[in-house]
């Protein structure tokens, strides 16, 4: 391939990128739309690498190439960022599935929610110490007769300050409201703290509990200087956990989740050997051909 050759490769892949994302801008979901209003706000303030990696979630390609037939597909890049709105129903759907699995072994899944008072700036030791809390809760008296379950943390900024709340699925057939505020406010350091808990029989108890960290459709609404405090603060952190019978469990979980998915893919050769790429490692595995041919 010459130079001139390899320019036009170039120039008509950056001519085809630039159309597909002038279809992809008129076919745009809610979900792309948040994208794109949080990338936009963040601009500037938050160039990380994974600012990068969340720039790039559906607009740049990856390629799988059959390394036995040479055939391609392609499929869009996902960055799997906790707080990308394209990313998020992943997610919870990996969440839901394994609470699926682990409530057929229950009998009496009760969803338990923990607030605290609203706060003004959101830091990574502000959720050090409502992690170390929930950890603390867990281990407390009034959890005595819990044998397991989860708990998910939320996070909103309605205008009025930071608020953290927690969803917990919990399986145990009863527990002392009355003990388990009063335990709460102590953690949290308030004289009262709201606590909520229903029957969780049925399965509407699987949106709240495995839902996101902080919805897209509210990042997006925040201004630039809430969207950064955000997505600094929960950088490495983590927002679902699983505790006694359902973190034992996860083994047996985690296989009968695999069981029952579809088989991986496979080519039409027969061959499930594949090479992925980006389309920037493309160009430069053409560069590296023509070099090679001088």
């Amino acid at each position: 391939m010459t130079d001139g050759a390899l320019k036009i490769l170039i120039r008509s892949r950056s001519i085809l990128r630039n159309e597909r994302e002038r279809k992809q801008r008129q076919l745009l979901t809610d979900n792309d739309l948040f994208h794109e209003t949080i990338r936009s706000k963040l601009s500037g303030l938050a160039e990380t690498n994974q600012f990068a990696n969340f720039s790039k979630c559906g607009r740049e390609r990856i390629f799988r190439t059959c390394r036995s037939c040479g055939d391609v597909h392609e499929f869009a890049y996902r960055c799997s960022l906790k707080w990308c709105p394209r990313c998020q129903w992943f997610i919870t759907e990996r969440r839901r599935e394994k609470l699926a699995v682990w409530v057929k072994h229950i009998t009496q899944p009760k969803h338990l929610v923990l607030t605290q008072k609203n706060f003004p700036i959101l830091t990574p030791s502000k959720l050090r110490e409502h992690s170390r809390n929930l950890k603390k809760m867990r281990r407390s008296l009034c959890f005595e007769k819990v044998r397991g379950g989860s708990v998910s943390i939320d996070i909103t900024n309605e205008g009025n300050g930071w608020h953290l709340h927690s969803h917990w699925l919990l399986d145990v057939r009863w527990l002392d409201m009355a003990a388990v505020s009063l335990t709460w406010s102590g953690l949290v350091g308030q004289e009262f703290a709201i606590v909520k808990i229903k029957d969780a029989r049925d399965h509407d108890y699987l949106q709240e509990v495995t839902k996101y960290v902080a919805e897209g459709s509210e990042l997006a609404k925040w201004p630039a200087e809430h969207l950064l405090e955000f997505v600094t603060a929960i950088r490495s952190r983590r927002f679902f956990f699983a505790f006694g019978s359902l973190f034992k469990m996860g083994h047996e979980i985690r296989a009968e989740i695999l069981q029952a998915k579809a088989p991986s893919p496979v080519c039409d050769c027969g061959a499930s050997d594949w090479m992925f790429e980006t389309e920037e490692q493309t160009v430069l595995a053409e560069i590296r051909k023509l070099n090679r041919r001088r």
